[in-house]
């Protein structure tokens, strides 16, 4: 069963879709994500075909960039208002049997009005959206896999690959997990937490911190004094650090020395630093005793495990 389901334009985000496919295939199995609607045979209904094949996933993943919405025909009718258009038959497929559609913005896409969809489409402008930057491609995905992969099973991990026990009809743990966003007032970004480097940001002025130590380091510095803390990802992604750059402020950087978001620090204790970003929403904590980076989008919710920190100082 393909559990993900990534619906895309070919002409607006093809390789997007190819670069996504294969990150999460590596992730979840080559079984467990789903992209193309292919060697439909002569004769069938392929909008039979379509639904068929999107009432077998847990979730779909909607991929928008600049053309998705203005994407047109030979006589310039835009092709989302067409019936028979494959993305609006696979998200409005989706939609109608209550699995859950997430929203993917590239290439700086905004999320289409409500207004501005066919009627059958039009609760996709509610859902919340994830932003899949290119310069932190790897960060913005693991995060996306991490929230995934409570509800699809990684490969090698227990039972069939990609297919994990849900509650319901359509993948109703993770509409819960969505929705729990939705709550927080995440919105689009929310799940990008150390995405991609604002547009238009400035160079950094600090000096650049040290780079990550090696992966088996020992963390030994406690929250009461820790300044810097280097961190490798869950999905084998590449490394990264947490340094505090001016009283009460901290940056994230990747393993290239480039800084991501700014933090404010809101709190220690003896085993942890606590970070805020006040523009998303999101709470970082530093965990010295577990030896993990974790996030959560709201105060009402509990901690999930980002990376895992493998040098503090």
């Amino acid at each position: 069963m393909s559990a993900i389901f990534i619906s895309y334009r070919r002409e607006d985000t093809e390789g997007h879709a190819g670069r996504l496919f294969e990150g999460l295939r590596a992730r979840f199995g080559d079984d467990s994500v789903f992209m193309d609607v292919v060697a439909i045979e002569p004769g069938v209904d392929f909008r039979q075909v379509i639904d068929a094949k999107i009432a077998q996933c847990d979730v779909l993943l909607a991929l928008i960039g600049r053309q998705w919405l203005s994407a047109g025909d030979d006589n310039g009718a835009r092709r989302i208002d067409e019936a028979q258009d494959f993305v609006r038959l696979e998200i409005a497929a989706a939609l109608k049997r209550g699995i859950p559609v997430v929203p993917l913005l590239v290439q700086g896409a905004r999320m289409p009005s409500a207004e501005q969809l066919p009627a059958d489409l039009s609760d996709l402008a509610f859902r919340n959206a994830v932003e899949l930057t290119h310069a932190r491609w790897e960060s913005d995905l693991a995060v996306l896999a991490k929230a995934l992969s409570r509800h699809v099973a990684p490969a090698g991990r227990g039972g069939e690959a990609g297919v994990a026990p849900s509650t319901g009809s359509g993948g109703g743990g993770l509409k819960r997990l969505l929705a729990g966003l939705a709550v927080a007032g995440a919105g689009v970004g929310a799940l990008t937490l150390l995405g991609g480097q604002e547009p238009g940001a400035r160079p950094v002025d600090e000096p650049s911190a040290p780079a990550p130590r090696p992966a088996d380091a020992e963390t030994t510095v406690d929250g009461a004094s820790v300044r810097l803390v280097d961190y490798v990802g869950l999905a084998g992604e590449p490394t990264g650090y947490f340094t505090q750059i001016a009283p009460n402020q901290w940056a994230e950087f990747d393993a290239g020395n480039r800084r991501g978001f700014l933090f404010q620090e809101v709190g220690r204790d003896d085993w942890s630093v606590y970070l805020l970003d006040q523009a998303r929403g999101v709470d970082i904590q530093l965990d010295l005793h577990t030896h993990q980076v974790a996030y959560r989008m709201s105060e009402s919710q509990p901690y999930t495990k980002l990376y895992s920190i493998v040098h503090a100082r």
